[in-house]
């Protein structure tokens, strides 16, 4: 069975340490290819990681990822980057289509500057609520199923 690992952790602990990847590898009983392709790739066997854990007198589960935490985390910033991406390209076309009624006489300055002045702060909201909804979601596990 394959886990996902903390390469960066690892690496961390082992700095800490001032041991190579040399020296890792001798003291938890792996190969060095093992500890390189763990801190390339970040996945190996539950017993290369309670080798690694034991050679840094830690239990193994606190080097490895929770991956539905990690899955999630990364389904939030991608909806929120969509989310503004939509908004700002609504934006966009808004003032595109006031600043063409202007040059093309169907609304006046003042109604240009009323219309500019709303859409901005209409998107602005938004974003405002695409922000604080997608920090809700996360700290609150919603939609992490």
């Amino acid at each position: 069975m394959e886990i996902i690992i903390n390469t960066v952790l690892i690496r961390e602990l082992r700095k800490q340490k001032s041991w190579s990847q040399e020296q890792l590898a001798s003291i938890a009983g792996l190969s060095l290819r093992t500890i390189q392709r763990i801190e390339k790739k970040g996945v190996c066997s539950l017993e290369s990681c309670q080798a690694i854990a034991s050679a840094f007198e830690l239990n193994a589960a606190s080097l490895q990822i929770d991956t539905a935490k990690e899955l999630g985390d990364r389904s939030v910033r991608k909806g929120r980057f969509w989310g503004m991406l939509g908004s700002t390209v609504g934006l966009i076309c808004a003032y595109s289509a006031i600043t063409y009624s202007v040059i093309s006489g169907n609304i006046s300055s003042l109604q240009a500057g009323l219309s500019f002045g709303g859409i901005g702060l209409f998107c602005g909201l938004t974003y405002l609520a695409i922000a604080v909804l997608s920090d809700y979601f996360r700290k609150n596990r919603i939609g992490y199923e």
